[in-house]
């Protein structure tokens, strides 16, 4: 059983959080509910639970001033944010889950089984990369995001990442300056959050970083030349779209 707190000031969304919990998840143990800040503090000081259902917005602070008053954050998040679309991609980048209000129990379920199966993290280092992102104010300004690793996770600069591939199920991360990584997601999801970013998928198998691309060849149908020195192939089906993101990039 996943032992549950729900912090809301708003009552109306607690309990139907609650019955949706109750009602479509048997795998959830409602340890408790809090309305405000100071109470969701102490709430979580005296149940230590596993997973926390957090509402942004409160009449003493917000959930960040919340997660900030904790020595740890050694459970799973998912917040509930009633954030622009934007906002919520700032969640995306930062890996972590949300639901939208009003709440719809099948973002409700699918964010919880969603939830990544690994050890307890103290996850203050991701909770500050969303407090980043979401200051933000372009898309643009998304300096980071943050990679599920099997104990955790890892906070990449967006301009450190050369290039995503492709491999079934998981995506190799190549970086300008570190080991590279492998994700257990595909490059699919790599392509809806960072395209807003400044990458371009070029063929089935690769996503590229554009300001890491040097030269198109015409050579073998198309290749592009990255400032690593390799060469990748560009697909007829992903080579009108690259050569408008290169044009568009040179003026």
């Amino acid at each position: 059983m996943l032992k549950t707190v729900i912090i809301d000031d708003d009552y109306v969304s607690r309990m139907v959080l609650r019955e949706m919990l109750e009602k479509f998840l048997d795998n959830i143990e409602i340890l408790g509910e809090a309305g405000t800040v100071a109470e969701g503090v102490k709430l979580i000081e005296d149940t230590d639970p596993e997973l926390v259902l957090l509402d942004i917005s409160m009449p003493d602070g917000t959930g960040f001033d919340l997660l900030d008053k904790l020595k740890t954050i050694n459970f799973k998040l998912i917040f509930i944010t009633a954030y622009s679309e934007y906002a919520v991609k700032a969640f995306k980048y930062s890996a972590f889950d949300y639901i939208v209000k009003p709440l719809n129990v099948d973002e409700l379920t699918h964010a919880i089984l969603r939830i990544p199966q690994i050890k307890r993290v103290d996850n203050k280092v991701r909770v500050k990369t969303l407090k980043e992102n979401l200051l933000a104010t372009e898309e643009s300004a998304v300096k980071t995001v943050a990679l599920p690793e099997i104990n955790g996770f890892a906070i990449v600069n967006v301009e450190d990442i050369v290039r995503c591939e492709g491999k079934r199920n998981y995506t190799r991360i190549i970086l300008k300056s570190a080991p590279e990584k492998v994700v257990s997601r595909t490059l699919l999801e790599f392509e809806h959050l960072l395209t807003p970013l400044g990458f371009v998928r070029i063929h089935r198998s690769h996503l590229v970083n554009i300001m890491n691309v040097v030269r198109y060849l015409k050579s073998e149908g198309g290749m592009v030349e990255l400032k690593t020195g390799e060469l990748l192939k560009v697909s007829p089906k992903h080579k009108e779209n690259l050569l408008n993101k290169l044009l568009f990039n040179k003026l």
